[in-house]
């Protein structure tokens, strides 16, 4: 998982120093320079990721690097008994957590004030989620009935990626320009890869529920698909 995390960041870290290398050598800056932010950074707090089914915990931060132009990396953790989605007594997975990152560059084509405006963006996003799977499997099922019965219970994981193009806007809240609301929605893709490296093979397997679980994280999905990014944030500048 800090792969991941230490590329969001060396992202971070080498953009900032890139564009502001290039504002130095530019001898004529363009009209955006009266947006040049004084308070280079922004924090904010992403409410809807507690209402994924894979929710989580997700703070971000935006970094100003002069101009239309910042980038933004968000980090978020959630654990099984914050999911509002699967009861956390559910038999068949346990021990669940949930980590997120995504990167991302924004372009702002309209600024309105000296930290929003219209932007557009690009982002790439990462997501692990881990469990123990529980349940039973069939010994000696290939001519027939099954032998005998054993339990298992082994780590499953989910890996999923992609990227999406987003279009957005950030206001201001308060008159200071301090607090912040980030509005946006975009279009990408996104890939899954399910893991299940230590469950023993077998042709039958049971599981038990109990409670609830209208989703299932661990459902099989070889193909990308189309990924839909839409939500909003709460920024303070710092």
């Amino acid at each position: 998982m800090m792969r991941p995390v230490y590329l969001i960041v060396s992202l971070l870290l080498t953009g900032g120093s890139l564009v502001a290398q290039q504002r130095i050598n530019s001898p004529n800056p363009d009209s955006s320079d009266r947006f040049v932010r004084e308070r280079a950074w922004v924090v904010k707090v992403a409410p809807l990721s507690l209402f994924d089914p894979d929710n989580t915990i997700q703070f971000g931060v935006e970094r100003w690097l002069g101009g239309r132009h910042a980038l933004q990396a968000e980090f978020g953790y959630g654990w099984q008994s914050i999911n509002l989605w699967q009861n956390s007594q559910n038999q068949r997975y346990s021990d669940r957590e949930v980590w997120r990152g995504r990167a991302e560059y924004r372009y702002y084509y309209h600024p309105t004030s000296r930290l929003g405006g219209s932007y557009f963006a690009v982002e790439g996003f990462y997501k692990q989620v881990n469990a123990l799977e529980s349940g039973t499997y069939g010994v000696g099922c290939q001519s027939g009935p099954c032998q005998y019965y054993r339990i298992f219970r082994e780590p499953v994981q989910k890996y999923v990626w992609g990227m999406h193009a987003k279009t957005g806007r950030q206001f201001a809240l308060t008159p200071d320009d301090r607090w912040l609301m980030d509005i946006y929605v975009g279009l990408g893709f996104r890939k899954s890869e399910i893991n299940r490296y230590e469950r023993p093979s077998s042709s039958a397997y049971f599981y038990e529920s109990a409670g609830y679980s209208l989703f299932d994280a661990f459902s099989p999905r070889p193909y990308p698909v189309v990924s839909l990014a839409y939500g909003f944030k709460i920024g303070y500048a710092l």
